[in-house]
């Protein structure tokens, strides 16, 4: 059985519609959240009514003023606009949920549902693409769903997320999870998450699924500002190093919508794939610490990230976009120069 499989014609067709309706659903809920988000309303200060906005998110207010025709006809604008956007929202909700069961029924449900639970909350709080970075395993259903291929699921399965933290980005920390960083996030998502005792790095919850924090090993930054976390809670996690991950804020970023398992679309925001299979292969040639049956996974994965990369996406390991990696790195492509290139004619 082959590792990459091809959608038919009306998977891809079911796939984008829903994409695009996505699309249309993240950027009204964006126009809902900072364009309408909060309260405008009167309030009396002595003897006079100013209208006061109080924007989403923020202990900030703005004043427009003292009640007049035109701050009463300002008013009227932004809740016409709120409910409007509300309602634009709901409909958008309504049809994703209405294709949802199209797409499990095409077996396109990929992302499990705790995953995708913990993505839809981290580009919630605008963590994910910014501060955080999707690496691992989780990776390929990013690959697989911009690819419109289906990987098989052995090389999927895995009960752990892996996040790359980029601390050089000031973290916007807000809302119920100010001050009590990632394990706060995990929380309002399954409220059994807790930092493991002997990895400080890893959050598991009661059935054993486990995120772990990494950062890229720059002794430089640590010794100029410590430890790598998102917040200073006790609780919160403490990121740690791989020899890996050492040149991968370097990497370019990849972005796609993938669709969990109920059929319903997730944004996930990871390495590009040419860096994924180049990371995988040097974890395989380089590190003589790696469990045995883990290099080989790595192994399997590096070659199928990089099959998607050349016949599936188009894309090229000699990209100038790549340059910011050493080329001790980059010269691991030439393990798979056996992978096709794409075919045009095969992509239907």
């Amino acid at each position: 059985m082959s590792e990459i499989i091809q959608l038919d014609y009306d998977s891809l067709r079911d796939a984008v519609d829903v994409r695009d309706r996505f699309d249309l659903y993240r950027e009204a809920r964006r126009d809902a959240r900072h364009s309408y988000g909060g309260s405008m309303n009167f309030e009396r200060r002595g003897k006079a009514e100013y209208l006061i906005r109080r924007p989403y998110g923020s202990s900030t207010r703005k004043s427009y003023g003292r009640r007049t025709p035109e701050t009463e006809e300002t008013l009227r604008k932004f809740l016409v606009g709120k409910a409007e956007v509300r309602d634009r929202v709901a409909a958008l909700r309504q049809q994703l949920n209405d294709r949802a069961r199209i797409l499990r029924a095409r077996d396109l449900g990929r992302v499990p549902l705790l995953t995708a639970r913990i993505m839809r909350r981290l580009d919630d709080l605008n963590w994910l693409g910014t501060s955080l970075t999707v690496l691992g395993t989780n990776a390929l259903y990013a690959y697989e769903a911009k690819a419109g291929v289906r990987i098989e699921a052995g090389l999927l399965a895995t009960s752990d997320v892996d996040v790359l933290y980029d601390a050089r980005r000031r973290l916007d920390l807000s809302g119920e999870v100010n001050g009590t960083g990632l394990v706060g996030a995990l929380q309002s998502v399954d409220r059994s998450f807790r930092k493991t005792p002997n990895r400080p790095y890893t959050a598991a919850n009661r059935e054993g699924y486990m995120v772990d924090l990494l950062e890229p090993l720059d002794h430089g930054r640590t010794m100029r500002k410590g430890e790598a976390r998102l917040s200073d809670h006790p609780d919160d996690l403490v990121a740690t190093t791989t020899e890996s991950s050492r040149w991968l804020l370097n990497a370019p970023k990849f972005e796609a919508t993938t669709f969990d398992e109920t059929g319903l679309p997730v944004r996930m925001v990871t390495i590009d794939p040419r860096v994924f299979a180049l990371q995988k292969q040097w974890i395989v040639e380089n590190d003589s610490s790696r469990d045995p049956l883990k290099r080989t996974r790595d192994a399997e994965q590096a070659r199928v990230a990089a099959t998607i990369v050349t016949r599936h996406l188009g894309l090229s390991f000699d990209d100038p976009a790549l340059s910011g990696l050493p080329r001790s790195f980059r010269d691991l492509s030439d393990r798979w120069t056996d992978v096709p290139s794409e075919d045009p004619t095969d992509r239907w």
